[in-house]
């Protein structure tokens, strides 16, 4: 791929939530960028590591997740094409929580070098990945509130929710609303912090009233309205630029 063709879905991902400079673009496309491919559930960082690059999701999807006491995994956050889920470690040298690939990915590296090197030449561009780990910290409160404060069945359509809006933004999805996801159920559970029986159970009750179809790997969403009804879902928190 062209280092145009790698940078793309940064692109969008950027002008879902600011505007873009073509001179800002052009600083970008500048960016040396070593694609990696990812099997599922392979590590792109642990915590630990002290990475000399971030990793822009070029394809497919990640999962930052920490290893409690328990030995459970605790998923906290999802990441769409476009994401650079490890942008902190730019300037947090050891990482306190590891990324993993759900399903196949493939990302690319960027050194930490090259991306101070944008930093400092654009402020603006500087200032838009900034409002970018801000939303990131907007979707650690939401998924807070997910865990600790829903019933399973509202913090369930809550996040497929916010998958869905997500996706749209960055057009992943068309208007006949399916989307694919390579999410398995443990996947759900590790994010919810719900037992497999109970993630099971929840999609069911979505599935009866008529708000979705899940099968392995595809999300059809059969009614968004009554969707976002049912996870009282506002999608401020976003922050996505309405165009």
């Amino acid at each position: 791929m062209s280092p145009q063709d790698l940078a793309a879905p940064l692109f969008r991902k950027l002008e879902a939530i600011a505007t873009v400079p073509d001179d800002d673009k052009a600083l970008l496309r500048k960016l040396r960028i070593a694609t990696k491919h990812l099997g599922p559930g392979d590590n792109l960082v642990v915590a630990g590591d002290k990475p000399q690059f971030s990793a822009l999701l070029i394809s497919g999807m990640l999962c930052r997740y920490d290893v409690v006491a328990s030995g459970a995994r605790q998923i906290m956050s999802f990441h769409l094409p476009g994401d650079i889920p490890d942008l902190q470690s730019v300037f947090l040298r050891t990482m306190d929580h590891s990324v993993a690939a759900i399903g196949p990915a493939t990302v690319g590296l960027i050194p930490h070098e090259d991306l101070h090197h944008v930093f400092e030449r654009s402020f603006h561009l500087a200032s838009v990945m900034w409002r970018e780990t801000l939303i990131d910290s907007a979707i650690f409160r939401q998924w807070i509130g997910n865990i600790g404060g829903r019933t399973a069945i509202v913090a369930m359509a809550h996040l497929l929710c916010e998958l869905v809006a997500r996706g749209l933004s960055v057009g992943l999805i068309d208007d006949d609303m399916k989307f694919r996801l390579p999410l398995t159920q443990q996947d759900l559970a590790d994010a919810l912090g719900l037992s497999l029986v109970h993630i099971n159970r929840t999609l069911r009750q979505l599935r009866r009233a008529g708000l979705i179809t899940w099968e392995p790997g595809l999300l059809t969403v059969l009614d968004w309205p009554g969707l976002q009804a049912a996870g009282d879902f506002d999608p401020a928190y976003l922050h996505l630029i309405k165009r």
